[in-house]
């Protein structure tokens, strides 16, 4: 293979990775930016978390094919993966197999919460009321459960299934942990094995089912149950010893 067909095969890799990151970074922007401000602008209301939750609503409507423009909305449709039709993994056998990769990211999950946890409470005194917290704690597990399997089993995954659902898979997986690095060197170079497996799990799920949405749940579930047990050590109350603490 000489540079140039080296490089138009790298491009076939290339267009529904970036697109797969590209669809991660717009789901996630606005749940940034808005939890923020709520932070300064009212925070005993969590206005925040409503607007993400509508955003959702439209952006994952758009990628199953609503909306301009109608050339593209099959193409969308598929590319997603929210639901297909006539699946065997419905069957009795079917059904199994889906439970026990549920359960391997449920077992995933705790682990995480026994040895991945950080050694101190967060710092929360920029969120100043247990309602902004609440909100913080469910839609950030919300947002993150949703955004990352639209962006990597959906739309990253289906886009590389034509070089075979295997690779598919592990390319996936690993440009799955590789977008953790938002949390820093040290979380993947501890975490980086167990998130690795955990997006090989989520995408043969997705490839199993067809579907993103079983992959939606436990993923939800399974950073709510560690952001709330693991790094809250399950108290909503922290930020209130916070706040005693800046009062001394």
């Amino acid at each position: 293979m000489d540079v140039r067909e080296a490089l138009i095969e790298a491009r076939k890799y290339a267009a529904p990775i970036l697109t797969g990151l590209l669809i991660a970074g717009i789901g996630v922007a606005p749940w940034i930016v808005l939890i923020r401000l709520n932070a300064r602008v009212h925070p005993e209301i969590p206005w925040a978390a409503m607007a993400t939750l509508a955003f959702l609503l439209v952006f994952i409507a758009w990628l199953n094919g609503a909306g301009w423009p109608k050339s593209w909305q099959a193409a969308r449709r598929y590319r997603l993966g929210l639901w297909r039709s006539g699946s065997t993994a419905w069957s009795m056998e079917g059904i199994v197999t889906t439970l026990g990769l549920m359960a391997l990211l449920g077992l995933l999950t705790l682990i995480w919460i026994l040895v991945g946890s950080p050694e101190r409470p967060p710092d929360l005194r920029e969120y100043p009321s247990t309602a902004i917290l609440v909100s913080i704690v469910i839609m950030g597990a919300l947002v993150s459960g949703v955004v990352e399997e639209v962006a990597f089993p959906g739309y990253m995954q289906r886009g590389l299934e034509r070089f075979g659902s295997a690779t598919a898979i592990v390319v996936t997986s690993i440009v799955f942990v590789f977008a953790h690095l938002t949390h820093g060197w040290q979380m993947i170079v501890f975490l980086g094995p167990g998130i690795f497996m955990a997006g090989v799990i989520y995408g043969m799920l997705a490839y199993h089912t067809g579907s993103i949405l079983p992959g939606m749940l436990v993923h939800f579930l399974g950073d709510l149950s560690f952001t709330f047990f693991g790094v809250l050590g399950g108290d909503w109350r922290l930020h209130d010893r916070f706040d005693a603490r800046a009062m001394l």
